[in-house]
C-alpha cells in the first residue's frame, strides 16, 4: 500500500518540486494538493513541466477537508514564515498524522530565538520541541522515530552538511566566515523588482548582509553538534541562475594548534560521509553548481590553508531538492522506514 501525502501549498516552487518528486514515488502518491489560485485545475494544466496526461495527475484544492486529512499518511507544509503556524493550529489534533514543514516555523526550538530572527512571537511555542531537525545525515535515528519533521533551510543545509564531519571530529575554530550563493528560486514565487530578469541578468550582490534569518538555525544546529556557542559571519548572495546554492566557509583555527590537521581532513569527511548515498567528498578539488543541479546531493570539497591555519570547506547543493523538497521526501522515507534514496534523483541535468 501506498504512502498517501498531502501538500499544503502546492503552487509554489517548493510544492511543485515536491508534487514532481511524489509523482514519480513508487511507493508514494499524491492524496491532495492545494492552492487557492489555481483551485479546480490540473496541475499540469497549469505547469506544462509537470506532465501533459492531466488525468494522471491531481487538481488543486482550496481547502483539505476532514476526510482528505484522514486518507493522508503524511502532510508536507510547503508554506511561508508564520503560515506553517497557523495551518498546524488546525490540525494539531490529527495525532495519526505525520508532518514535514518545509517552512521556517518549526525549526528554531527556542521561542526567544525565533523572536529575535523573525521579528514576531512563536504562537505555538509548546510544540516547538516535538519537532525534530530532519537533517538525515546527522539525525537519522531521531528522524526515523519523529511524527514531526522541520526540514532544514537550503543555507543551512548547504552549511550544516559541510560543517558536520569537523564539528563532530572536535576540531575547534577561532571563527567560521560563511559566503553563501543562491540561485534566484530560492526567494520563492513572488513578484519583486530585485527577482526581474532585467535586475538579476549580468548582475550578483549580497542581500541581508546585516543579518539574514538563516543565522539562528545555523548557530543552534552547530552548537547541538559541537557543544560550542559560535557566533558565526554569514552573508548570502544571490547568483543570475535559477537554482543552486554554492557555499565557502572559512573556519579560523589556532595556527599553534592546527599541526597534522592537513593529513586527518580527508579521513574525517571519508569517514564521516562514507555511508551516505546523497553527500559526496571531493577532497581538495572543488565541486561545481553543474555538478548537482537535479539532484537530492551535496558535494563537498576541503583545502587546509597551511599558511594561514584557515580550513576552507566549499559545498553545492539543488536548493530546490537537497535544500527542499527531495530532502522533505527523504525524511518521509525514514520516516516510514523505506530505503532513504526511494523516488529521489540521483544523476544530474547536465
Amino acid at each position: 500500500m501506498k504512502i498517501r501525502a498531502g501538500i499544503i501549498g502546492g503552487s509554489g516552487y517548493t510544492g511543485l518540486e515536491l508534487a514532481k518528486i511524489l509523482g514519480a514515488h513508487p511507493q508514494a502518491e499524491i492524496s491532495f494538493i492545494t492552492s487557492r489560485t489555481y483551485e479546480g485545475r490540473n496541475i499540469s494544466q497549469v505547469f506544462s513541466s509537470f506532465g501533459l496526461h492531466k488525468n494522471e495527475s491531481p487538481a488543486f484544492i482550496a481547502e483539505p477537508s476532514k476526510s482528505d486529512y484522514e486518507d493522508t499518511d503524511i502532510l508536507f507544509l510547503c508554506l511561508p514564515p508564520s503560515e506553517s503556524i497557523e495551518h498546524m493550529k488546525k490540525i494539531k489534533n490529527q495525532h495519526g498524522l505525520k508532518i514535514i514543514d518545509i517552512g521556517s516555523d518549526f525549526r528554531i526550538k527556542n521561542p526567544d530565538e525565533y523572536r529575535m530572527w523573525y521579528g514576531k512571537e512563536h504562537i505555538l511555542p509548546d510544540i516547538l520541541q516535538e519537532f525534530t531537525y530532519g537533517l538525515p545525515e546527522v539525525y537519522m535515528e531521531l528522524i526515523k522515530n519523529s511524527r514531526l519533521v522541520s526540514n532544514p533551510g537550503c543555507y543551512p543545509t548547504s552549511v550544516l552538511l559541510a560543517l558536520a564531519p569537523l564539528l563532530k571530529a572536535g576540531i575547534e575554530f577561532k571563527s567560521i566566515n560563511i559566503d553563501s550563493k543562491s540561485g534566484v528560486s530560492g526567494a520563492g514565487r513572488k513578484l519583486d523588482k530585485k527577482y526581474l530578469f532585467g535586475s538579476l541578468d549580468n548582475n550578483f550582490y549580497a542581500y541581508s548582509a546585516s543579518g539574514h534569518r538563516h543565522i539562528g538555525e545555523i548557530e543552534q544546529e552547530i552548537k547541538n553538534m559541537s557543544g560550542t556557542d559560535y557566533k558565526i559571519c554569514f552573508t548570502p548572495h544571490l547568483l543570475p541562475v535559477t537554482r543552486g546554492i554554492f557555499s565557502s566557509i572559512y573556519c579560523q583555527t589556532d595556527l599553534n594548534k592546527s599541526g597534522g590537521l592537513a593529513g586527518k581532513i580527508d579521513h574525517i569527511f571519508e569517514e564521516f560521509y562514507g555511508d551516505s548515498i546523497f553527500v559526496g567528498y571531493t577532497g581538495p578539488s572543488v565541486p561545481e553548481l553543474k555538478d548537482v543541479i537535479g539532484t537530492n546531493n551535496c558535494l563537498i570539497g576541503c583545502i587546509f590553508d597551511e599558511r594561514t591555519g584557515v580550513i576552507k570547506v566549499f559545498s553545492v547543493i539543488d536548493n530546490l531538492i537537497k535544500g527542499a523538497s527531495g530532502q522533505a521526501v527523504q525524511n518521509m522515507n525514514i520516516m516510514f522506514g523505506i530505503n532513504e534514496g526511494e523516488g529521489l534523483p540521483g544523476k544530474g541535468l547536465y
